[in-house]
């Protein structure tokens, strides 16, 4: 137990304890990769009128979308709740330069994240709640356009820092085994050099985050360092 969490009571010292932080971080991984196939099961950014007019007719294609808009959302909280709990846990130990690092690459991927969230579920949105019948051709390609400038470009590189500096700070306090800080330093290059959340290493940055979370989890039960 650190000395910040012994004026807390039981039930809101887990909340802000390393389980809290291996939960949520697992919560965040499972749903934005639930997110990221939930919007991509629209049509491609060059469909045709009458494809899009016919799958955006069907209301269940539309909640598809929907859905994969609150799962952003909610994956957000969990991600926050993660930051916040890591850096409790850092507490005085915490460098200031990474910190600064850490939770800025953490709140700009995020922001990122739920902004791409949005103009991908923009179409959806607008014929459910905008009186449309189908997003026009033009209309659906700059909100894929925009997704992907957003998500793939953008939170991509903040999402490689992150996997960075959380890798330095679980190298640094021996909070993370160091096979695992070396897979984060690999896995960030591939992000910040190939802008991988689309294609077959869209899920890379949720998988890292699992195996960061399930091994922050295991170190608690084990009596590690998380907590020290």
């Amino acid at each position: 137990m650190t000395v910040m969490d012994r004026g807390l009571g039981p039930r809101l010292r887990w909340v802000v304890s390393g389980d809290a932080a291996a939960i949520a971080g697992a919560v965040c991984a499972v749903l934005l990769w639930g997110s990221v196939l939930l919007l991509t099961t629209q049509p491609d950014a060059g469909a045709s009128d009458e494809e899009l007019t016919r799958w955006f007719a069907d209301a269940g294609n539309r909640r598809l979308v929907l859905a994969g808009l609150q799962t952003t959302t909610f994956g957000g909280i969990a991600f926050l709740w993660f930051l916040a709990v890591i850096r409790r846990r850092l507490g005085d130990r915490e460098d200031q330069f990474f910190a600064t690092v850490f939770l800025g690459s953490g709140l700009l991927f995020l922001t990122l994240t739920i902004a791409s969230a949005v103009a991908a579920a923009a179409p959806a949105l607008m014929v459910s709640y905008g009186g449309r019948e189908a997003a026009d051709p033009s209309t659906f390609a700059l909100a894929r356009g925009l997704w992907f400038g957003l998500f793939v470009v953008g939170a991509s590189r903040f999402g490689a820092v992150f996997m960075v500096v959380t890798s330095t700070l679980g190298l640094r306090f021996g909070v993370l085994p160091r096979w695992l800080s070396i897979v984060g330093y690999a896995a960030s290059v591939v992000l910040f050099v190939t802008g991988a959340f689309s294609g077959p290493l869209a899920f890379l940055f949720p998988v890292w985050m699992a195996v960061v979370s399930l091994t922050l989890f295991v170190s608690r039960r084990r009596g590690g360092p998380t907590d020290s």
